[in-house]
C-alpha cells in the first residue's frame, strides 16, 4: 500500500475489521463482567489476565484474517471492559494499577508487525469514559474519581506513551461512548497529524458529526443474524455490523458470504458515504480460534469483493443514488458506486430482471452515458424516451452483475 494513510484515506476506505479482543474485570456493584473474550467454542472461561490475553494473541493470524477479508482498516481494542490495556504500560504504572495492564506481552506490538505486510493500518479503540468495570481504588488511582480534569490528564499521557511506543503506525483512534475532552483529540493529532478521530456518540444510525470527530459513526446498526440483508438499512455513517458478536463468545456465523457481500455493496453506494463505509464486527477467541464458521466466512467475502469491479476505490454513485436508511426490494435492480473523477459509473445489479432487460431511469445527476461494458465486452445500450435499455449478459454468477456505464 503505497497511499498515505490520512483522513482522506478513511474516506474513500469502504471494507473495515473491527474488533474486540479483552481481558475484563469485574467491578461488584458496577455492572456486569462485560466484554470478555471466551477462550474458545467450548471454554467460554476469559482470560485471567490481561497478560494472558496479550501473551495468547497471535497478530500475524490475525492480520491474514484481515487481508483475506480485504480490509483497508482495522480497529482493535488497546483496552475495553475495565480499561485494561493489551501492552506493558508506563503510564498505567505510574498510577498503581499495573494489574490493568500486561507484565511484558504487546498485544498492540504484535498486530502492528502483523498489518505491515499488507499495508493495513490500524486504529486503536479505547473506551475514555467506560468506569463501569473499576473499582473507585483503581478509579481514584487513575485519577478519574469524579474528576473529569484527572481523567483527560490520564488519558492524554496515555496518548503520548502510545505514539512514545508505536510511533505514527497507530493511524488514530476511535473512541467509544461520546469521547472524551477535544485535549484529548488534540494531543492524537499533536503526536501524528495525519491521524483520524472517530468518535461514537450512541449505538444506532448517528447522523451528527462530533466536533471532535473526523467522522461520523455508528458502532452498532444491528447485526446480520438471521436476517436478509436486502431488508436492512444502510446508513452513510461509518457502520459496524456483527457476524457473530463483538468479541468470541460462543456464536456462530449466522448467515453466508453472498448475504454480507450484498449489504457491503449497498453500504458503500449509499448517498453521503464519506465515512470509512462497513467494518465487519467480530474476533478471535485466545486460543485464536474464530468463532464456528466466522473466519471462513470473512475468506469468502473476501473473495467476492475482491471478484467484482466497482468496490473498491470508489465513491457512491450520482447518477443512481441510494438514499439513507433504505432497503432494497425484490422490483428493484440494485444500487451504483462510481470512479472518483465521476468517469466510471458502475452498475450493481443484485436482482436481474426476469426478462435480461435493465431498464434504467434518467441518471439523477443529468449525466449522459454513450456505452455499457460488462467486464471486456460491450453490451447493448440503447436511449429510450424514458432512459436506457441493456442487455444483461446471460452468465450471471447469481451475486452482482457489475455494468460499466460510461
Amino acid at each position: 500500500m503505497n497511499r498515505k494513510i490520512d483522513k482522506n484515506y478513511f474516506a474513500s476506505a469502504r471494507v473495515g475489521l473491527f474488533t474486540h479482543y479483552t481481558y475484563p474485570t469485574y467491578a461488584e456493584g458496577k455492572g456486569t463482567n462485560y466484554g470478555g473474550t471466551a477462550y474458545s467454542r467450548t471454554d467460554l472461561r476469559t482470560a485471567h489476565s490481561a497478560e494472558e490475553a496479550a501473551a495468547l494473541f497471535d497478530g500475524e493470524k490475525f492480520a491474514r484474517t484481515a487481508h483475506d477479508l480485504g480490509a483497508e482498516y482495522v480497529v482493535f481494542t488497546a483496552a475495553h471492559a475495565g480499561f485494561n490495556l493489551l501492552f506493558p504500560s508506563v503510564t498505567m504504572a505510574e498510577t498503581g494499577c499495573t494489574h490493568k495492564c500486561t507484565e511484558s506481552s504487546d498485544g498492540i506490538r504484535k498486530l502492528l508487525d502483523g498489518l505491515a505486510p499488507y499495508g493495513i493500518p490500524l486504529v486503536l479503540y479505547l473506551p475514555p469514559n467506560d468506569d463501569h468495570d473499576i473499582v473507585n481504588e483503581d478509579l481514584q488511582k487513575m485519577g478519574w474519581y469524579g474528576n473529569p480534569e484527572g481523567r483527560t490528564e490520564f488519558l492524554i499521557r496515555l496518548i503520548r506513551e502510545i505514539y512514545d511506543r508505536y510511533g505514527k503506525g497507530i493511524a488514530g483512534f476511535w473512541f467509544d461512548q461520546g469521547g472524551p475532552d477535544r485535549r484529548v483529540c488534540d494531543t492524537v493529532r499533536e503526536c501524528n497529524p495525519d491521524a483520524v478521530v472517530f468518535i461514537n456518540t450512541g449505538v444506532t444510525a448517528n447522523t451528527v458529526l462530533h466536533p471532535n470527530s473526523d467522522f461520523i459513526v455508528s458502532e452498532y446498526y444491528g447485526s446480520i443474524e438471521g436476517c436478509d440483508s436486502d431488508t436492512l438499512p444502510v446508513h452513510y455513517s461509518q457502520v459496524n455490523r456483527q457476524i457473530g458478536n463483538w468479541y468470541a463468545v460462543g456464536g456462530k456465523a449466522p448467515t453466508d458470504s453472498r448475504n454480507l457481500y450484498r449489504y457491503t455493496v449497498r453500504t458503500i453506494a449509499v448517498e453521503g458515504q464519506y465515512n470509512c463505509g462497513i467494518a465487519w464486527s467480530c474476533g478471535p477467541y485466545l486460543n485464536q480460534t474464530w468463532e464456528d464458521g466466522v473466519q471462513e466466512l470473512l475468506t469468502e467475502l473476501g473473495g467476492l469483493l475482491r471478484a467484482h469491479d466497482g468496490i473498491y476505490g470508489t465513491v457512491p454513485g450520482r447518477a443512481y443514488p441510494e438514499a439513507p436508511d433504505s432497503v432494497l426490494t425484490k422490483d428493484q435492480w440494485g444500487v451504483s458506486t462510481e470512479s472518483p473523477d465521476g468517469q466510471t459509473l458502475y452498475l450493481h445489479v443484485l436482482n436481474r430482471p426476469a426478462d435480461g432487460v435493465l431498464r434504467l431511469d434518467p441518471p439523477a445527476d443529468g449525466r449522459k452515458f454513450t456505452r455499457a461494458n460488462f467486464g471486456d465486452r460491450e453490451l447493448s445500450f440503447v436511449l429510450t424516451e424514458h432512459g436506457y435499455e441493456i442487455v444483461l449478459p446471460l452468465e450471471d454468477d447469481g451475486i452482482d452483475t457489475v455494468i460499466r456505464l460510461r
